[in-house]
């Protein structure tokens, strides 16, 4: 479990953010839960006050929120916020796509295709599943050399990362988004933008599709 790993090292604050982070993202921290600061600081180790500031940070990526009653919670999942994701999501994944074009990134295209055969193995593990797919993702992101819409498309991925473990749970789900990414890998092998776009575009409607279907028993 990641939460019982202690922190041993330096910098604090930045590992307890990342161990939070990823507690949230694969829903070891459910949505909604209360977070209890002194409870989390004595599970990884530290004091109270890199956990506090790591929340903090969470706050701004709107993971977590303080209450005005003094309490901390895990942020809810919603269909309203999924869409308002999504809309943002597509437009700016598919510039960060057509900008891979340009550079040809040839090192990304193989460490995207070496992503994509992990993810295809046999009897994978959503979790193991879920987080290839992140870096799948933020591989994409960092080939289209634009720093600032990297950054923007980071966040907002972690934002889907809790909806994401619903459906890295899904077999079918994950199997069908395999294939879609593999018809991705293929537009890109060949340089074919419009055939690349479509796929990218199709791929994350199909996902918010079969998230918004799993969310009523997940939620």
């Amino acid at each position: 479990m990641i939460l019982d790993t202690p922190i041993k090292k330096q910098s604090l604050q930045k590992m307890a953010y990342h161990s939070l982070r990823q507690a949230i993202l694969e829903r070891e921290i459910e949505p909604g839960a209360v977070i209890k600061i002194s409870k989390l600081a004595e599970k990884l180790n530290v004091s109270t006050m890199p956990v506090r500031e790591a929340l903090r940070q969470l706050e701004a990526e709107n993971m977590v929120s303080f209450n005005s009653n003094k309490s901390i919670v895990a942020r809810q999942l919603s269909r309203d916020e999924l869409h308002d994701i999504y809309d943002l999501r597509v437009p700016l994944e598919i510039m960060a796509l057509l900008k891979c074009f340009d550079r040809c990134d040839k090192q990304g295209y193989k460490r995207l295709e070496e992503l994509h055969r992990k993810m295809s193995k046999k009897r994978i593990s959503g979790a193991e599943w879920f987080n290839l797919n992140r870096f799948f993702h933020m591989s994409l992101y960092e080939m289209s050399g634009s720093p600032r819409l990297c950054k923007f498309l980071q966040e907002l991925w972690n934002s889907t990362g809790p909806y994401l473990r619903i459906f890295s749970e899904s077999e079918k789900a994950v199997t069908r988004a395999n294939r879609e990414h593999a018809l991705l890998l293929e537009a890109l092998r060949s340089g074919d933008r419009a055939k690349a776009k479509k796929a990218l575009r199709k791929h994350l409607q199909n996902g918010r599709w079969v998230i918004e279907s799993l969310l009523e028993t997940n939620v």
